[in-house]
């Protein structure tokens, strides 16, 4: 299992709100409603512009996204962690 990432892109949108939808279902059905889910491709690529994404890739297929928010040189602030449910538990998140 080969993990890799690559900052994501406005083109990447409709991609992404596929990731988190596939990411956050389970969560939305429990709980009602999710912040990761449901999102419109419109609402991912503002997102997309505002905060530094990373595509999350396992053997080149992407299966989950990070986002985070630079606080300041060299500090970061983790926004979103999402792993598709059939790579989850296999420490990619970790």
């Amino acid at each position: 299992m080969k993990i890799e990432y690559r900052q994501a892109v406005i083109e990447d949108a409709e991609l992404l709100v596929n990731i988190y939808n596939a990411s956050f279902y389970d969560d939305y059905v429990r709980y009602g409603s999710c912040p990761g889910y449901g999102q419109t491709k419109e609402m991912m690529e503002e997102s997309i512009s505002k905060y530094l994404k990373h595509i999350i890739l396992c053997d080149n297929e992407p299966i989950g996204c990070v986002s985070c928010i630079n606080l300041e040189k060299g500090v970061y602030e983790v926004g979103c962690l999402c792993v598709i449910p059939r790579y989850q538990g296999k420490g990619i998140g970790t």
